[in-house]
């Protein structure tokens, strides 16, 4: 599933859209884990850390009750690389994941709603189905 959604407001950096949208998701609910891309030196610059490939989105994001996600998060009106736009389709591709990607906390709430709706309808879809048998598609 393919999410891109702008808005057209104040120009923000994609600091200020990150903290923006984890500060919308965290009181609904949603864990952030922060995935970090590329190779660092340790500490103690004994090692090297590879990190995620490169391109990967910014954050996983967890809830009890709805699917996970992945967000990218934008400056306004920012799109994304050739790296990103690799990488976001080989995962969608291989792990069927949902990925969104925003320079807005309107457009990841407008993507949330639908993501969230869309969960709800296959938990009752589910829950029919458990009880009367397979519903016709």
């Amino acid at each position: 599933m393919t999410s891109w959604f702008t808005s057209p407001k104040i120009k923000l950096s994609e600091d200020e859209v990150e903290e923006a949208c984890l500060g919308f998701l965290r009181p609904r609910g949603y864990w952030p884990a922060r995935l970090h891309c590329g190779t660092f030196k340790s500490a103690d610059s004994k090692r090297w850390i590879k990190g995620l490939d490169k391109g990967t989105p910014d954050y996983a994001l967890e809830h009890a009750f709805y699917p996970g996600f992945l967000l990218e998060t934008k400056a306004t009106g920012e799109s994304l690389s050739v790296q990103q736009r690799i990488q976001q389709q080989m995962i969608r591709q291989y792990f069927r994941l949902a990925i969104v990607t925003v320079d807005s906390v309107e457009a990841l709430e407008k993507w949330l709603e639908g993501h969230e709706r869309a969960a709800q309808e296959r938990w009752k879809r589910f829950l029919i189905e458990s009880e009367t048998g397979p519903m016709p598609p």
